[in-house]
């Protein structure tokens, strides 16, 4: 299991920092095969999404699956939409949050858009968050 991460955008990101999650994320999330996280900006993404989901907007988050589950793939965000929608205090935080739900995807895990299905997400996503904080926690023990 390997993690990369690529800054596509004229943004300073902190690689390490999110690497660093990443890597516990896939860990913890027990994914097999590597894991690719690439920032980008909005055009970029919304290419993808016209590509992939025959829809024609910029989105937050995209993942692409490898394989079967947990054989890892590909995480893209846009950071130019991240930053766009949240204070600069909540950006480190909702990237986070974004890792998190795509991992759920490359675990196999999915969702609609309806309330209960979101709220059942929302309950994984916060499930694995603290499982993967309380990794990063005892690793640096």
């Amino acid at each position: 299991m390997k993690v990369n991460i690529f800054n596509e955008t004229n943004y300073d990101i902190n690689i390490k920092y999110y690497k660093y999650f990443l890597y516990h994320s896939v860990k913890t999330a027990d994914i097999d095969g590597d894991v690719n996280l690439l920032f980008c900006d909005d055009e970029y993404i919304k290419n993808l999404n016209k590509e992939f989901r025959n829809k024609d907007k910029a989105t937050d988050v995209l993942t692409f699956p490898m394989g079967d589950i947990n054989e890892g793939g590909d995480i893209v965000i846009s950071y130019e939409w991240v930053i766009a929608r949240y204070s600069e205090e909540k950006i480190k935080k909702t990237i986070l949050k974004l890792i998190i739900h795509s991992i759920l995807h490359l675990k196999g895990i999915h969702h609609n858009y309806s309330r209960k299905s979101l709220m059942e997400n929302n309950k994984k996503m916060k499930k694995l968050y603290e499982k993967v904080i309380k990794s990063i926690k005892e690793n640096r023990s």
